[in-house]
């Protein structure tokens, strides 16, 4: 979806300088519309209102029309043979949450908060047995810290929606469903520490298995978030890494005329045992003002608890061929096949600075006992062109692996015998080598 993102046709009446502008961008970026901006109550002050150097934007409420109230039912009288029944004792909101789901046992093992977004789960991160989400529908990078949530069976658009997931006995895919009426929710949160936000819930949802939730918690907090008028660029979220590449875009000029923005492609990797950190990737694609697509890839690396941008490429520059650290011979073969081959993709496309390179796919096989291998690139020249492949070779030498060659069109690698033959099966060279 293309946006267009020129500030000024929105009517924004704000400093020049500020990080106000990036922040708008990103939110128009990640919602994929503007329209959504003015659904928020007070229109855009949701996102002013994270600057106190800032200006509110000062809309007229929307007016919203208040149900009618129905006339309570008369109370039905105690017959004089009975009692009316004691009050039901409150929840044990200290003890550890639990309680159960879909029928089954649900004990409350961790959870997180992010965007508003309150899971509570059973299991792994990932794979969790059991899970319940709430979505809080607060104002999205801001953690609810402090708040107190109750409904009792209300409806509407400003009741939280809840899903539940459980797995089947025997089933590895979860099933899920959604509740927006009619349950009972008491939450109260706590104030944030460590990235940490405790919490005391009282959930019962109308199923017919009676699911219920009740006692204390503590989650991970997790996200892009706004601080005192900061971005948190701790937050593992791809928001986080949009904020950076638009902020970098716009560093010289906050109300450059982006338009058509669309963003690729994004994606992030957790730190490995070599000590390398966290990694992320993205593409944006825009334009200023009435010019020319612009592209740009960014990668990023979460270096002392904060996101940076490692380094900007071009259109025909590829990812793999700048990574964090550079594959050695103590990497695998296959890992260090593609390195070496998107590295002299690169190089040969630069020669054609017209050229791009996209949706590149690698495909890396070798045979120790012949000492060869190869890694096929498949990939377009455009966006929207035809896919192409390359073949490079390699052999193996006492240094260790080295790129030989790239493959002729009508030449493949037999691994059963290490020789390179033709495409229609015939022995080219039975020493391996071009003559």
């Amino acid at each position: 979806m293309k946006l267009d993102l020129n500030l000024k046709s929105l009517n924004l009446k704000l400093n020049k300088k500020s990080l106000v502008q990036i922040v708008l961008l990103v939110f128009l970026v990640v919602l994929g519309a503007g329209a959504y901006l003015y659904q928020q109550e007070g229109g855009l002050d949701f996102i002013t209102g994270y600057f106190a150097n800032e200006p509110p934007v000062t809309q007229a409420p929307v007016a919203r029309k208040r149900p009618v109230e129905q006339p309570a039912a008369a109370p039905a009288p105690v017959a004089e043979a009975e009692k009316a029944p004691k009050p039901a004792a409150p929840p044990a909101l200290d003890q550890p949450a639990k309680g159960r789901i879909h029928g089954k046992p649900f004990v409350v093992e961790g959870g997180t908060i992010e965007d508003g977004v309150l899971t509570l789960r059973q299991g792994k991160e990932g794979a969790a047995n059991l899970e319940v989400s709430i979505n809080l529908l607060t104002k999205k990078w801001e953690v609810p810290a402090g708040k107190r949530f109750k409904f009792e069976k209300q409806s509407g658009p400003d009741v939280p929606r809840i899903r539940i997931s459980w797995k089947e006995d025997g089933q590895n895919a979860s099933r899920e469903r959604q509740f927006t009426e009619q349950y009972t929710l008491l939450l109260e949160l706590g104030q944030e520490q460590n990235r940490k936000l405790p919490g005391k819930i009282n959930l019962v949802l109308p199923d017919e298995a009676k699911s219920t939730v009740t006692g204390a918690f503590e989650v991970d907090i997790r996200g892009f978030r706004i601080i005192d008028g900061k971005p948190d660029l701790a937050g593992d979220s791809p928001d986080t890494l949009q904020f950076l590449a638009l902020r970098e875009i716009l560093k010289d000029d906050p109300d450059k005329p982006i338009k058509d923005v669309v963003i690729r492609g994004t994606r992030m990797t957790g730190g490995t045992t070599s000590g390398e950190p966290p990694t992320g990737y993205l593409e944006i694609e825009y334009r200023i003002g009435e010019g020319a697509p612009i592209i740009q890839r960014f990668q990023f690396a979460k270096e002392k608890e904060e996101w940076r941008i490692l380094r900007t490429l071009n259109a025909n520059q590829i990812a793999e061929a700048h990574p964090y650290r550079a594959p050695t011979a103590e990497d695998s073969p296959d890992k260090l096949f593609n390195y070496l081959a998107a590295k002299q993709l690169e190089t040969d496309t630069l020669k054609s600075p017209k050229k791009g390179i996209f949706d590149v796919q690698f495909v890396a096989r070798h045979s120790n006992k012949h000492k060869i291998g190869v890694s096929t690139l498949s990939y377009r020249h455009e966006r929207n062109g035809r896919r192409v492949e390359t073949t490079y070779l390699f052999r193996l030498q006492k240094n260790g692996w080295v790129l030989d060659r790239k493959l002729g069109k009508q030449e493949k690698v037999n691994f059963a015998t290490g020789k390179i033959e033709s495409a229609r099966g015939e022995n080219k060279n039975p020493a391996g080598r071009r003559g």
